[in-house]
């Protein structure tokens, strides 16, 4: 990975092979607390919000010690470590059926947090993939093998999910689907240091309006113009909202420039880093301070396994 010098951690490695083996000694457990929960087997791909996070968390903090000790892992390198984004290398379900790899990732972020929905479905694990093969129409860049820009992920909701993960099941092998992450409290400082961006901060920090997809209105709060007014940029506490194209069509000349004025900062400044996500590696993203992009690729066999989550109550 590259990025520019700073007393920032901004992705934190923590290494899990002294846990290895953890899905083959902790799976029947795994299932039989999804089973507890959901009153039936579900396949991974089904597996839908839990009707109580705490008590899955519980329960599954009970039966699998061994995952528990990895996300303990990750919690503190976020809480204590000061993280935006949390790597782990190999998570040690490789080889695993890919269904079953799903309820060992929706396991394991039910122990960092409450999991949620992939709107506007019902189910909470989320394919990555290039679903441009199965599709007459053009679907949007996270579902193809176009590069993806910086964005942060469900700002349409009231407060965004704290958290998101990606779960490279099959790693492209072509060079390409780098993941790109943008520290946010970096891009703020740097912003800073100009009198373009200072004042690019205060016109973000401001309500704005958003264009949200129709099939979203009931999760966002819509104006009688049919747009969401928030903050790109919450200061306190820190939350980036960014999607340069749903912000910048209905704002004032003063918002799209400072919109401008960041995007040019994410797309050419300093401080980026790039890095592959190997297969059966995870990356844990602090959607609140991290912009995440991806680049292209051509190995079609690629496949991430995608899971938003809020933080503990």
């Amino acid at each position: 990975m590259t990025a520019s010098t700073t007393s920032r951690t901004s992705i934190a490695e923590v290494d899990v092979a002294d846990q290895a083996g953890w899905w083959s000694r902790e799976a029947d457990a795994v299932r039989a607390t999804l089973r507890e929960q959901f009153d039936t087997d579900l396949s991974g791909a089904d597996l839908t919000e839990p009707r109580d996070p705490a008590q899955l968390r519980e329960r599954l903090r009970e039966s699998a010690p061994g995952l528990t000790t990895i996300t303990d892992r990750i919690r503190s390198a976020f809480d204590d470590g000061g993280a935006c984004a949390v790597l782990v290398p190999s998570l040690g379900v490789a080889g695993v059926e890919v269904d079953e790899q799903r309820k060992a990732l929706y396991s394991f972020a039910s122990l960092l947090g409450d999991v949620m929905a992939n709107h506007p479905m019902d189910t909470v694990v989320w394919d990555v993939r290039n679903r441009g093969l199965e599709s007459e129409t053009r679907v949007k860049a996270s579902d193809s093998d176009r590069s993806a820009g910086y964005h942060t992920d469900a700002g349409y909701l009231p407060t965004p999910p704290r958290f998101f993960l990606l779960y490279a099941s099959h790693a492209a092998e072509c060079g390409g689907g780098l993941s790109l992450l943008r520290d946010g409290r970096i891009v703020l400082d740097q912003l800073r240091q100009t009198e373009e961006g200072r004042e690019a901060i205060k016109a973000l920090s401001q309500p704005v309006p958003r264009r949200v997809s129709s099939d979203l209105h009931h999760l966002a709060k819509i104006e009688e113009d049919g747009l969401q007014y928030a903050p790109v940029l919450g200061l306190d506490p820190l939350i980036w909202r960014w999607s340069k194209r749903r912000t910048r069509e209905f704002s004032s000349p003063e918002v799209q420039q400072a919109i401008d004025t960041v995007y040019e900062l994410v797309k050419r400044g300093p401080g980026e880093f790039r890095l592959p996500i190997p297969t059966d590696g995870v990356m844990i993203f602090d959607n609140h301070v991290a912009m995440h992009a991806r680049t292209g690729f051509t190995d079609q066999r690629r496949n991430l396994f995608r899971i938003r989550f809020h933080d503990i109550p």
